[in-house]
C-alpha cells in the first residue's frame, strides 16, 4: 500500500506548532493530513526543548495518522530514520541516529523528529510525527547544528527535499507493511 501523503497537505506560512494544530484539529482531518510550515512560534522538540529554525530557511512539517495503521506502532521511528537518511544519502551525507529522535551529522544536528501519540484504551486515537530537517540555515544559536547548505555548500530547494523525503517515507512503510505480512505466515 503507497501512500500519497500529499493528498492532505495544509501549508501556513507561520503557525505556532505543526504538531500541535494536528493534535488540536485531529478529529475532523483526514488520516495522513500533512501541515507544513515556513516558520513554527513555538516548535518544538522532544522532553519540551525549544526547536530552532529561521523562517523560510528549514523544512518544518508534522504528519498525522490515526486508524488503520499501514505498519507496526513500533515501527514508526525507524520509518522516519530511514526515510530522512535515505533523503540525504542522495546528497552524499553520512548521518547517524541518537536515540530518541535526532539525526546528526559527525557531532551536529541536522534533523528532529518529535512523535506524539493518543491511546484512548488501548487503541489509537492518533500519531502526530513532526520533522525538522535543518536545510538552508547558515546561523544557529545552537553551536551543535548544521544544515544541509553547510555540507554541500550551496542552498537547496526545500520543496524538492520535502517531496524527495515524503517518496522515501511511502516506500519504507510499504516495507514495513510488507515485512509485517510476511511475519503473519
Amino acid at each position: 500500500m503507497r501512500i500519497d501523503f500529499l493528498q492532505y497537505l495544509m501549508e501556513f506560512d507561520v503557525i505556532d506548532s505543526t504538531n500541535e494544530y494536528l493534535k488540536t484539529n485531529y478529529a475532523k482531518l483526514p488520516n495522513f493530513t500533512i501541515v507544513k510550515t515556513n516558520y513554527q512560534t513555538d516548535g518544538k522538540g522532544q522532553f519540551g526543548r525549544v526547536w530552532e529554525s529561521n523562517y523560510k530557511e528549514n523544512l518544518l512539517f508534522s504528519l498525522l495518522i490515526k486508524k488503520d495503521l499501514p505498519f507496526l506502532t513500533n515501527d514508526i521511528n525507524p520509518i522516519v530514520v530511514s526515510s530522512i537518511f535515505n533523503t540525504l544519502d542522495e546528497y552524499d551525507i553520512d548521518c547517524g541516529y541518537k536515540y530518541p529522535n535526532d539525526i546528526y551529522v559527525g557531532d551536529k544536528k541536522i534533523a528532529g523528529i518529535l512523535i506524539e501519540t493518543k491511546y484512548d484504551n488501548q487503541e489509537l486515537e492518533y500519531m502526530v510525527i513532526g520533522i525538522g530537517l535543518n536545510i538552508n540555515q547558515d546561523i544557529f544559536t545552537y553551536t551543535n547544528a548544521i544544515s544541509l547548505k553547510h555540507l554541500i555548500k550551496k542552498e537547496v530547494n526545500i520543496d524538492d527535499i520535502f517531496k524527495r523525503l515524503l517518496k522515501h517515507l511511502s516506500n519504507n512503510v510499504l516495507l514495513a507493511n510488507l515485512m509485517n505480512l510476511g511475519n503473519e505466515s
